[in-house]
C-alpha cells in the first residue's frame, strides 16, 4: 500500500517563492536518472524537446524520480503540445514549454494541463492509478512553466506572467540572447540580454511566479540566484560529463599538478 501524498503547489500568489536547485536529463538512462535523483537536487527536469530519449525513457525517469520523492518537469516545445496530457499521465509535476511567443501560446499550454471544463485535457489518472491522486482530478497538482526565449514574449511578459493557472517562467539564456543578438555566451552586463532577462524577472515578481533559468556550473547557478531567480538548473547529465572529463583529463597530464585549457565553466546551455 502506498501512503506517499501528491506534492500540492504553491498557489498563495503573495507568498515568496522558495529557492531551488535543479539537475536535467539529456539521455534518460535509468542509472543516471537514479543519480540525478539521488544528488539533493529539488527537481529534475526531462528534455523532451532537445533530449535524446523517447516517449518510453520519459517515463522511466518519472517513475525513477518520482520513487525519490523528486518532483520531475518534462520540457516540450510547443510544436508538441499535444503530448502534454500523455507526460502528465506518467505521473509528472509538470511541464515546462518552450519557445512560447505570447498569451495565446501559454493559455494553450495551460489548457491541455486541465480537465474539462476549464481545459481540454482528457482524463487518464495520474499514472493510471499507480500515483496517488485526490479524489477529485480536477484538483491532481499540474505545475506549468513556459519558456520567454523570442522576442514577442520578451515584450509580452507582463500579460504572459498574468495568465491564470501558470507557476513560473523560465529564461531561455541562449535563445533570448541570439535573438537580442548579444553575445554568447551570455554575460551579465550585456545591455540587451540582461534588459531582457530582469524584465523577465521583474514581471515573475510582480505576479507572485517562481523565475527559472539555466546555468552551466555551481557558480554560475550562483550568480542567477543572486540575481533574484528561483529555480535554477546547475547542468545537465551531459554537460555534467563532459566537465568532469574536461577537468581530471587536464589534472591527469603527465608532468601537470593543475588542469590546463579548463576554464571550470564549459557547458551547454538548456
Amino acid at each position: 500500500m502506498m501512503h506517499d501524498e501528491p506534492p500540492i503547489p504553491n498557489t498563495d500568489k503573495t507568498k515568496s517563492n522558495p529557492k531551488r536547485l535543479g539537475v536535467w536529463t539529456m539521455t534518460g538512462h535509468p542509472i543516471i536518472v537514479e543519480a540525478l535523483a539521488r544528488s539533493g537536487a529539488q527537481f529534475l527536469g526531462v528534455d523532451f524537446q532537445h533530449g535524446f530519449l523517447g516517449f518510453e525513457g520519459v517515463i522511466r525517469a518519472i517513475q525513477i524520480a518520482t520513487l525519490r520523492n523528486v518532483r520531475t518537469y518534462v520540457r516540450l516545445s510547443m510544436e508538441h503540445i499535444a503530448w502534454i496530457p500523455r507526460v502528465l499521465d506518467a505521473g509528472a509535476d509538470g511541464i515546462i514549454a518552450a519557445m512560447v511567443t505570447g498569451v495565446d501560446d501559454v493559455r494553450r499550454v495551460v489548457a491541455a494541463t486541465r480537465y474539462q471544463p476549464v481545459g481540454t485535457r482528457s482524463y487518464g489518472g495520474w499514472r493510471y492509478g499507480l500515483r496517488p491522486e485526490p479524489p477529485d482530478p480536477r484538483e491532481i497538482p499540474v505545475q506549468v512553466y513556459v519558456m520567454v526565449e523570442t522576442p514577442e514574449a520578451a515584450e509580452s511578459v507582463e500579460a504572459i506572467a498574468s495568465t491564470p493557472d501558470l507557476d513560473g517562467i523560465y529564461l531561455g539564456p541562449v535563445d533570448l540572447a541570439l535573438a537580442v543578438s548579444s553575445a554568447y555566451p551570455t554575460q551579465w552586463g550585456d545591455i540587451g540580454w540582461e534588459r531582457a532577462a530582469r524584465r523577465i524577472l521583474e514581471a515573475c515578481h510582480q505576479f507572485g511566479l517562481a523565475a527559472g533559468t539555466f546555468a552551466v556550473s555551481g557558480t554560475e547557478a550562483g550568480r542567477f540566484f543572486h540575481e533574484g531567480f528561483d529555480d535554477v538548473v546547475v547542468s545537465s547529465d551531459v554537460a555534467l560529463l563532459r566537465q568532469a572529463l574536461d577537468q581530471h583529463l587536464g589534472l591527469a597530464q603527465p608532468g601537470t599538478g593543475s588542469a590546463q585549457g579548463n576554464d571550470g565553466e564549459k557547458g551547454t546551455r538548456l
